[in-house]
């Protein structure tokens, strides 16, 4: 204490100390450091006490400071020491309360009467700016790959309708290097349409402050005449539009199928008038398919259209992420649809998984909401009464169910009406017993139609002008699901009054999602770090797709273009090259079966233990047979799931290793 009152009086100290300030004075000699004074505004921010403070600090420097920053901060005291009275300013991490929290500041050495040194330190508390700077860097990052992943065609227009830039999608449309290319030009200045009339009036309305959604239209790429939908919407500044924001499909296949099929439709229809029973069941499949998928696509589009209105990168954002949410379903239904005659025979398992409710109702409300809006129906949706909302049950089926039930009552209720879902939760015989409520004031169902409401295609007498058309399938499809889970539902209508729905589920609570998650076995990861595999895939985009998510935990690729290209790869690899292939099945000049079979073939060292897992949005059972047949060890379904891929191939490289 005497050698602290000789270089500070402890009447300036005590005053020091109450300065609104993060500051602290050191004294050093000899090598030795004293605490001179702390700021009480320091000692709060640390979360630190005065009496023990200096004892603290001084016995725990190894964690005070982040090991990251000590080299440099001690290279900064060795410089300012030798250089007194020079401010060196400091950005460093310090040990607050058991966290690293962020730090910037001044630190000044000066020289004492008595031949030691004083240190002053002036600081501040920056982590949460630093950690907001880092969140802005990782979303204009992640908004850049979203841009150059995406399968859609992307590009920015100024208000002369000349190109400001596209994304990587557009370019591999028009096979352009770069966009040097178009970026000053306009569509009349590439040569792209036939009549650039239209095109130019579509951009016209747009610039005036218009937007045009899913415009068909024809373009010429490499000789040929594409079919492509574009939507466009006005990008603003304020209130001035400073240019136009578009998007385009290519839809020439889809709509020369959609030719093809209502060619074959009427050809059939002329051919099998006799066969009235066969055309029926046919037309009650389209049917039911169109009704599964009409409500996430409708989701799809609308959300599409909205998003491309928004002003800032943060409001698309959200239109993005839902739009995942109703595709991740879609494709579940369209995996579903796929695999009908196994629903018809009873096939279908459950998949209970770890699921949130407050997350499916805000699922709900993605693909509900743009179909009430439009028809001006009010979509309330009650979460107040949840006690539980991490429950284990099949996420896809209970959704399923669920959009059915509002599905159906938005349909059936006139403009100006309420539809509700609620949702009571109670104690049943060791699990909790969920009780949804969909309820709408719309046409009712009539007494004589109720017994006969869950019957296959069974529909009650409404007004198709006023209602629509609709298959009867999904309520039963409903009742269908609801029955695999264990549960029930009722029905309670009056004709013109309104409908409820009572369904009835008893689920075992669970951890949160979020832990579930947390919980699993890194091993997968670790096994494949460092890998190398041959990835057989001839689409471009579907090649950045699959060595992204294989670059993410550490394994490299080597990329053929088709089967035969696959084949000569591993024939000329050294032993060892190749951990695993990952073998696309249709492809050009050799697809995959016949790629793999050769592998199989071949007089090479790894040809017989390599794992080969097809990588197929072809699902069929015949598909998955087949590749086994031709020596694949595995199957993976696209779009690719990455920690299905990632499970699956560190299962395959674990098996192979106990082989060997």
């Amino acid at each position: 204490m005497t050698e602290k009152m000789y270089v500070m009086a402890e009447e300036i100290r005590s005053e020091m100390e109450h300065i609104p300030n993060c500051t602290v004075i050191f004294y050093v000699r000899e090598g030795k450091y004293e605490l001179v004074m702390i700021t009480d505004r320091f000692l709060e921010v640390l979360h630190l006490k005065r009496d023990t403070f200096e004892d603290y600090f001084f016995s725990n420097l190894a964690v005070f400071f982040h090991p990251d920053d000590r080299i440099s901060l001690e290279s900064k005291l060795y410089e300012m020491l030798r250089a007194p009275g020079t401010l060196y300013p400091f950005r460093m991490r310090l040990n607050v309360n058991g966290e690293y929290r962020w730090f910037r500041g001044n630190m000044e050495a000066r020289e004492a009467d008595d031949g030691g040194k004083l240190i002053y330190v002036t600081t501040m508390d920056i982590t949460e700016d630093h950690n907001r700077h880092a969140r802005d860097k990782v979303r204009d990052i992640l908004l850049a790959k979203v841009l150059d992943t995406t399968q859609t065609c992307m590009f920015w227009k100024d208000t002369e309708r000349r190109f400001v830039g596209v994304n990587q999608a557009f370019l591999d449309f028009y096979g352009f290097p770069s966009e040097d290319v178009l970026i000053g030009k306009t569509d009349e200045d590439m040569g792209w349409h036939d009549d650039p009339e239209p095109f130019r009036e579509d951009e016209m309305k747009v610039l005036r402050g218009e937007s045009t959604y899913l415009v068909l239209g024809k373009c010429r790429v490499h000789g040929e005449n594409r079919e492509i939908f574009a939507t466009k919407a006005p990008a603003y500044d304020g209130d001035t539009i400073i240019g136009l924001v578009g998007s385009f499909i290519d839809a020439t296949e889809t709509l020369s199928q959609q030719r093809k099929i209502e060619e074959l439709s009427k050809e059939l229809a002329r051919s099998l008038e006799k066969e009235k029973q066969a055309n029926a069941d046919m037309s009650r499949f389209m049917s039911r398919l169109s009704h599964e998928l009409r409500t996430p696509m409708n989701a799809v589009i609308g959300l599409s259209a909205l998003g491309m209105e928004q002003e800032t990168l943060e409001g698309a954002r959200e239109y993005l992420e839902n739009i995942r949410i109703s595709g991740k379903y879609l494709l579940s239904i369209i995996n579903e649809v796929l695999e009908l005659n196994k629903a018809e025979a009873g096939d279908i398992k459950l998949n209970p998984v770890s699921a949130n409710l407050r997350k499916l109702f805000k699922e709900l409300h993605t693909i509900i909401d743009p179909l009430a809006l439009k028809k001006g129906i009010s979509v309330v949706m009650d979460e107040s009464e949840i006690i539980c909302e991490d429950m284990c049950f099949d996420n896809v089926r209970l959704k399923q169910i669920l959009i059915n039930l509002l599905n159906n009552a938005v349909k059936f209720t006139d403009r100006g009406g309420h539809v509700n879902l609620s949702l009571h939760q109670s104690l049943a015989d060791g699990a909790i017993r969920n009780e949804f409520v969909v309820t709408d004031d719309g046409c009712g169902i009539s007494e004589e139609f109720l017994p006969s409401i869950y019957k296959p295609f069974a529909q009650g007498s409404r007004t198709p002008s006023k209602y629509g058309s609709g298959t009867g399938l999904g309520l039963a499809i409903t009742k269908t699901f609801t029955e695999m889970m264990g549960g029930d539902i009722r029905v309670e209508s009056r004709e013109g009054v309104g409908t409820s729905f009572f369904l009835t589920l008893d689920l075992p609570a669970c951890c949160p999602a979020e832990k579930v998650e947390t919980k699993k076995d890194p091993k997968p990861r670790e096994i494949l770090g460092g890998k190398k595999v041959l990835l057989a895939e001839d689409n471009v985009i579907n090649q950045k797709v699959a060595c992204g998510i294989l670059g993410r935990v550490g394994v490299t690729a080597d990329v053929a273009q088709d089967g035969a290209e696959a084949v000569s790869f591993f024939e000329n690899a050294p032993a060892g090259t190749y951990s695993a292939v990952l073998m696309d099945i249709h492809m050009p000049r050799m697809d995959g079966f016949e790629a793999s079979a050769k592998i199989r073939a071949l007089d090479h060292p790894d040809a017989q233990r390599v794992p080969i897992i097809a990588m197929s949005a072809d699902v069929f059972d015949e598909s998955v047979t087949k590749a086994r047949e031709s020596g694949m060890t595995g199957y993976v379904t696209k779009p690719l799931d990455m920690e299905m891929l990632y499970e699956e191939l560190a299962a395959q490289l674990g098996a192979a290793e106990k082989e060997i």
